[in-house]
């Protein structure tokens, strides 16, 4: 889960958090990454404007950067104690 630092953000437009596969080093986080990042992108645009004729046609791995922040966490602690559900993309 993300951290909420000094700013309430997170409050107003919280971010979404997607597991990835096991990596060991950031380049290996970065090519799942890029593997995922067109799903990823459509899912993000469909949630903001649902007129896919108006997205922008280019939504490769560098125009995903620019578009998006995205940071790379080690570890997820779940603190629930609902079993876990899954939901397809």
């Amino acid at each position: 889960m993300a951290a909420a630092g000094g700013s309430n953000e997170w409050r107003v437009n919280p971010p979404t958090i997607y597991l990835l596969p096991p990596y060991d080093t950031k380049v290996e986080a970065l090519t799942h990454l890029e593997e995922v990042c067109a799903e990823i992108f459509a899912e993000q645009l469909d949630g903001w404007y649902r007129v896919p004729p108006s997205w922008p046609v280019n939504r490769d791995f560098d125009t995903f950067k620019r578009w998006f922040e995205y940071r790379f966490h080690s570890m997820l602690v779940d603190r629930c104690e609902d079993p876990l559900e899954h939901d397809e993309l």
